[in-house]
């Protein structure tokens, strides 16, 4: 048994031809399994997914982190005078 098998649960699932060619040909051209092939695939969707969400929550914090800033360098001034 590989160890991209370990922990795996068989699943059944209908692909369009097109899918179903890329993912032969793609798995043949790499010398790989058809499911590691769909593995690769869904981790690059999952990292796509987590990198918009990630970029969604710095525009969200951009408006907090620049108060907080100020606030902090108007704090500093006040312990280290040769900020001002």
């Amino acid at each position: 048994m590989s160890a991209a098998a370990v922990g795996t649960k068989p699943v059944q699932f209908r692909l369009p031809a097109w899918a179903r060619d890329f993912l032969d040909e793609h798995s043949r051209q790499a010398g790989s399994t058809k499911t590691e092939v769909i593995v690769e695939a869904l981790e690059c969707l999952r990292e796509k997914e987590m990198a918009v969400l990630m970029a969604e929550g710095y525009r969200e914090m951009a408006d907090l982190n620049s108060e907080f800033a100020e606030e902090s360098i108007g704090i500093a001034s006040e312990t280290l005078p040769e900020w001002d």
